[in-house]
């Protein structure tokens, strides 16, 4: 199965009705599908719609002007919007 980091390297192939869904914890190791269904595939736990990932990312990269997140970065955006409703800050 796919890796949570593998989803969001394809994320622009993936149909944005789509859900993702991946084993907690969540890390960029963790086994994730992309899915249209409501429910999550056993022992999966709901993360982003396709959409909302792919809008957390946009926001990602205006908020660094417009610099492209690698692999892990993306991860960990992802991640931080789905655990905490908001999206990562920037640090200085």
């Amino acid at each position: 199965m796919p890796s949570l980091l593998d989803v969001l390297q394809s994320l622009d192939d993936q149909p944005v009705e789509a859900t993702i869904f991946a084993a907690r914890p969540w890390t960029s190791t963790s086994v994730a599908v992309v899915e249209v269904l409501d429910e999550p595939p056993h022992g999966l736990a709901y993360l982003l719609e396709v959409d909302m990932a792919q809008d957390v990312l946009e926001v990602w990269s205006s908020w660094r002007n417009g610099a492209e997140p690698d692999a892990q970065q993306k991860c960990q955006a992802v991640i931080h919007y789905a655990e905490h409703d908001s999206y990562l800050a920037v640090h200085s």
